[in-house]
């Protein structure tokens, strides 16, 4: 397959000229000029197979806290396809939404399974403005605790993944299936690279970090799949992939897995960070992992 590039967003073009100019005048605001931007996903208008797939789905709203701020309430939007007795949990990426899974959910649904799926503060139809990893594992912490119950199986796509299994090391949840999709195994790496592409100044770097530790309530060097040691509590996991794919490393990829040699995996080729959710493989491969 002829590998796909991953196109460079309109904002990260934006952010490196104006790092030029401002970061090494006002290295502070230009970094919370940066934080609110790396922060804040995009809304994006719904395809017509968006549309069809949502027309067929049960709405509901779940309230969380808006991220480590309890005084104010944000309105998650989720949504729930069929009525099997096995939940299969689905979890976005960022800069994503939960019909982004429009073409795995209908095979979902014939196969038996009751699907659950949500759109991240800030994402879709739910209401905030910023979002990060750690607020995706926190709220679906809740909202198993709280609404739905533990799912069979969470399926995971980019940060929702790396989220969802964060969430089965950190907190007392067991699931049947775990089934990450291009999932960054290393949180850091992605702003190193995202740094060294705009020749963020050393200065600014540091005090990026120095305020996600303050904001996170834990270093982002937690966020290190490769590192940590703690069971992921799911029976199965399958980890499917692109080693081709830009947005995240091959080489991250392989390290984890040689320290976890228990995770099945499914290596794709050419097939594209964000269209690896909808290509008819990876589906047929995850429908069957499942059973």
């Amino acid at each position: 397959m002829t590998k796909k590039k991953a196109k460079e967003p309109g904002k990260v073009k934006w952010m490196k000229r104006f790092i030029a100019v401002a970061g090494n005048i006002a290295p502070n605001t230009t970094i919370k000029i940066l934080v609110k931007l790396l922060y804040t996903p995009r809304k994006r208008e719904l395809k017509p197979s968006h549309l069809e797939c949502m027309g067929r789905a049960e709405t509901f709203k779940f309230e969380v806290d808006e991220f480590r701020n309890p005084k104010k309430k944000l309105k998650l939007q989720c949504y729930t396809w069929g009525k099997g007795d096995k939940t299969v949990l689905l979890v976005h990426g960022w800069d994503a939404r939960a019909i982004d899974f429009y073409k795995m959910i209908p095979v979902l649904v014939e196969n038996g399974y009751k699907v659950i799926a949500f759109d991240g503060p800030g994402h879709g139809n739910s209401e905030g403005e910023r979002s990060n990893l750690v607020d995706f594992k926190e709220l679906m912490y809740k909202m198993i605790k709280k609404k739905i119950g533990v799912p069979y199986a969470i399926i995971g796509h980019s940060m929702g993944g790396g989220a969802a299994t964060y969430l089965l090391m950190d907190y007392d949840i067991a699931v049947k299936r775990l089934v990450t999709i291009a999932i960054p195994t290393i949180s850091k790496r992605f702003f190193d690279r995202l740094f060294e592409t705009m020749k963020v100044p050393v200065k600014m770097q540091r005090i990026f970090y120095k305020s996600m530790a303050e904001e996170f309530g834990e270093p982002i060097e937690k966020y290190n799949l490769i590192e940590r040691k703690e069971p992921i509590k799911a029976e199965k996991i399958l980890m499917v992939y692109d080693e081709d794919e830009d947005v995240v490393p091959y080489s991250d990829i392989r390290d984890f897995m040689a320290k976890r040699p228990e995770i099945k995996s499914l290596n794709m080729r050419g097939v594209g960070h964000y269209s690896i959710i909808k290509n008819k493989q990876v589906i047929e491969a995850i429908v069957q992992f499942l059973k």
